[in-house]
């Protein structure tokens, strides 16, 4: 089986701003894998990461 180096993650939304206008925002992250790095828990980290950077983008900023 082949060995995983990088994940890619990314997410995107796309908001109707009506009069046939729209706002998509985007975030996509590449994350290289070190040994003994699991992927589903890097794959999870990624995901939390490009959603608080869509959020941001909308001006959603989430609060700590």
């Amino acid at each position: 089986m082949p060995k995983v180096k990088q994940i890619s993650v990314g997410a995107s939304y796309t908001k109707n701003l009506g009069n046939f206008q729209s706002l998509k925002v985007e975030a996509t992250i590449v994350i290289e894998l070190h040994d003994g790095d699991d992927p589903k828990d890097v794959y999870a980290d990624g995901w939390e990461k490009v959603q608080e950077q869509v959020r941001i983008g909308l001006g959603k900023e989430q609060s700590k």
